[in-house]
């Protein structure tokens, strides 16, 4: 019984390090062959549709802990301006978020596109009730009164753009249930 439990071992050992192989083999380029030796196109596809999926995910992750880190980085802030604030959007790669960028729907795929990496458990609801917690006005008095002068205003509208947004997000959430 203990042979059988240690052969199968290996064998499950073996397939991860086989798959392993062929991943590493797909993500240089390569096409996975079948035991014909016949190229095998599904296989390789599928290899890479995972990889571009594992891909996403990892972006997502890394959006969502840089957003939460800016966060935590904005309770040290002595002097905040408006490009401190981590504003539920995604930022342009060639400038940074603008009040015009507050929108519904950019609030929207920011916040909830990470819902969809497998293993997350969190829910739209829970995600938009936190966020919604998040940015309440009284709970951001702390960050407004350490604004610099000249960003004061538009931080200022900056919170009540993503406050409505999120009140628009949360009503789409328990609208569909």
């Amino acid at each position: 019984m203990r042979d059988a439990a240690l052969h199968e071992a290996r064998l499950e050992l073996e397939a991860v390090e086989a798959h392993k192989g062929e991943v590493d083999w797909v993500r240089s380029g390569g096409i996975l062959r079948d035991a014909q030796d016949n190229r095998n196109y599904a296989k390789t596809e599928a290899i890479r549709a995972e990889l571009r999926l594992s891909a996403l995910e990892g972006t997502l992750i890394e959006r969502w802990e840089d957003y939460e880190r800016r966060w935590t980085a904005l309770a040290r802030t002595p002097e905040v301006r408006f490009t401190d604030v981590p504003w539920p959007v995604c930022p342009s790669e060639n400038r940074p978020v603008a009040l015009a960028d507050l929108t519904v729907n950019r609030v929207e795929d920011f916040l909830l596109a990470g819902l969809k990496v497998r293993g997350c458990t969190v829910t739209k609801k829970e995600r938009v009730r936190s966020s919604l917690l998040r940015w309440h006005p009284d709970k951001m008095t702390s960050v407004l009164a350490r604004v610099v002068e000249g960003d004061s205003e538009t931080v200022r509208e900056g919170i009540h753009a993503v406050v409505l947004c999120l009140h628009q997000l949360n009503s789409r959430v328990e609208s569909a249930g």
